[in-house]
């Protein structure tokens, strides 16, 4: 009983093959928070880079708009006039925040599951529907650490952002006598360190979570034993068909050439190492083709093969070289061996003529 357990128990790593499946299913290791600090992150230095230009732009457009008399008068007209302008305005302004986040988000899932596109994932599954599963998944062990996960992050994140602004907590009582810039300046500034410190606390956050998502991974796609002798049976006997396919397939493929032989014209020889037999019909083709070739005891088969059936044999190692080196099965010999194949045939065609007459 023991043994059985123990044989049930998924203590393997998982094959290769195991994990091309879960792949192809859309189950990769990947973690949210990565993604989410990242991008945070990104954020800030698309901010930091860009943003003296954003203030400069929405400055000049304010300035621009409150010194047009019929915006000032709040005339409908004038106000409503402005809508594609600001529209614009905004577009051009936040788009390298924007462009930078995409990217960066992008980026980031790429880099831990690589290019993924999985149709299957998308489908949908009326499992999800049975409570019965749906309680069990709120009270797993996953459950329990995205919750754990979920107060940690709240918990680290309202430090980080306590910690960095406790020491200028006197300066948003004075910000009601500073003027509009430096009212600007000083909260800018200070959302800027929050969100780079918030951003560093969040990619901690983030590598503890990516390296549990991969255990969790790990441990799902591990075996059992019996599973592991499954699938290797299961591929050695796929192997071992396709084995007797393709040698079925050349064994075909050989009668067949076999057959072609008695048809031919000539077999050029080496006389031992190479075979290759030729067909030439002068209304057909535009070139002798060759319809078998061999090699070693292949060779030796086709020559006996001719010799029972009439066809002439003629011993031309060169020629039976190149011919069997450059010429494939069913392809017409290259220009460049026409006048030795010529001179082949003529002399098997001279020597059919004499046996005839005598």
């Amino acid at each position: 009983m023991n043994l059985q357990r123990f044989a049930q128990e998924k203590t393997e790593p998982a094959t290769p093959k195991r994990r091309t499946e879960a792949r192809r299913r859309g189950q990769v290791p990947r973690s949210a928070e990565v993604a989410s600090a990242v991008l945070l992150l990104g954020t800030f230095v698309a901010i930091k880079t860009s943003g003296a230009g954003m203030v400069d732009e929405l400055s000049r457009f304010t300035r621009e708009t409150l010194a047009n008399p019929p915006v000032r008068d709040l005339d409908p007209a004038a106000v409503l006039g402005l809508l594609p302008r600001t529209l614009w305005l905004m577009a051009r302004v936040t788009m390298p925040v924007v462009l930078t986040a995409a990217g960066i988000g992008l980026a980031s899932n790429i880099a831990q599951v690589g290019w993924q596109f999985t149709p299957g994932a998308l489908r949908f599954d009326f499992g999800r529907l049975n409570p019965a599963a749906g309680l069990a998944r709120m009270f797993s062990r996953l459950s329990a650490f995205e919750l754990v996960k979920s107060l940690a992050k709240a918990g680290v994140l309202g430090y980080v952002v306590y910690r960095t602004i406790q020491g200028d907590l006197g300066l948003f009582p004075r910000l009601a006598d500073m003027e509009l810039g430096a009212i600007a300046s000083t909260v800018g500034g200070l959302a800027l360190d929050v969100l780079w410190k918030a951003g560093l606390a969040l990619l901690v956050i983030a590598a503890v979570d990516y390296y549990w998502q991969r255990l969790q991974f790990e441990s799902s796609l591990r075996m059992t034993k019996e599973e592991i002798k499954e699938e290797l049976r299961e591929t050695e006997g796929d192997a071992r068909v396709r084995g007797r396919i393709r040698e079925r397939q050349r064994t075909i493929a050989r009668r067949r050439m076999m057959e072609e032989v008695k048809r031919a014209d000539v077999v050029v020889t080496n006389p031992t190492h190479y075979a290759v037999a030729l067909r030439y019909e002068a209304r057909e083709m535009a070139a002798p083709r060759v319809v078998a070739k061999g090699r070693g005891y292949l060779a030796l088969k086709i020559a006996e093969l001719a010799r029972q059936h009439g066809v002439g044999v003629v011993e031309n190692p060169p020629l039976a070289r190149a011919l069997y080196a450059s010429v494939e099965i069913g392809q017409l010999i290259p220009p460049e061996l026409y006048q030795a194949v010529a001179e082949v045939l003529a002399f098997v065609y001279r020597t059919k003529r004499l046996a005839q007459r005598g």
